[in-house]
């Protein structure tokens, strides 16, 4: 059993690619789930489309500026507790696909803007967030990293790859500070996961990660969902600084 019931996720990348369905998981287990996005219009109809299901769990979407100030991310924070009564979990989904410029094509200031795009983003969520995790009961943190970014490989963009291996030790790094509070800090290394509305993982076509995963096939939004309700749930509370790879075996077949 995974429970999720009465609890309050804040998310970001929930609204589009494979977040929606995870955003959609939650809520069906009864979470309130709280998008912070800066795609407001599409953010919003999904809010509406899930909210008409008659899930238990609540939807909402909220603005999240580029690069606004702690005091912005305070007052959403202090919005959220104040509705919903607690802030619980966060969840890091931001990503893209990175440029396909190659190790010796890659200028040193890009591959710095990709790794201040993903690990920046998922820093300041965090932090920003810990007064209201720490009066949590089940205070739970989930970033999101890759199978390349852990493992390394060749198949993927590898500007996008150096990030999420940043991405994978702030998760390492954070979970070591906040266990004594009982935060737990865990980080999803996904595989081959293509996104919606064309979005191909990597800049590769996706069959071209098949032969080097051991399953055979490519993952899921809801291979992802399924992984993310675990780490959230309060059965999860003894589960920190761990990587939990949803890849098929991707990392064992030399991606």
């Amino acid at each position: 059993m995974q429970t999720l019931a009465g609890r309050t996720c804040v998310i970001a990348g929930g609204s589009a690619g494979d977040g929606i369905d995870t955003v959609k998981e939650l809520c069906r287990a009864g979470m309130n789930v709280v998008m912070a996005t800066h795609q407001a219009k599409k953010a919003q109809a999904l809010a509406e489309e899930i909210n008409g299901l008659g899930f238990a769990g609540k939807c909402e979407a909220v603005g999240a500026a580029e690069a606004g100030p702690a005091e912005e991310d305070e007052r959403t924070y202090r919005y959220i507790a104040g509705k919903y009564g607690s802030v619980d979990v966060i969840i890091s989904n931001t990503g893209d696909t990175g440029t396909a410029k190659g190790m010796e094509e890659l200028r040193g200031d890009e591959l710095m803007k990709e790794v201040e795009h993903l690990v920046a983003g998922a820093f300041k969520m965090a932090v920003a967030a810990l007064p209201y995790l720490r009066e949590s009961r089940a205070p739970r943190i989930i970033l999101m990293s890759s199978v390349e970014g852990v493992y390394g490989g060749r198949t993927g963009s590898f500007a996008n790859a150096v990030a999420k291996g940043a991405v994978h030790a702030l998760a390492l790094n954070m979970a070591a500070r906040l266990a004594e509070e009982s935060i737990t800090v865990n980080c999803i290394a996904k595989g081959a996961i293509p996104r919606v509305e064309g979005i191909r993982p990597g800049n590769a076509e996706p069959s071209a990660f098949i032969p080097y995963i051991p399953m055979g096939r490519l993952g899921t939004a809801q291979d992802l969902a399924q992984a993310v309700c675990y780490l959230a749930s309060e059965e999860a509370g003894y589960v920190t600084g761990q990587t939990l790879c949803v890849s098929g075996g991707l990392e064992l077949g030399g991606c």
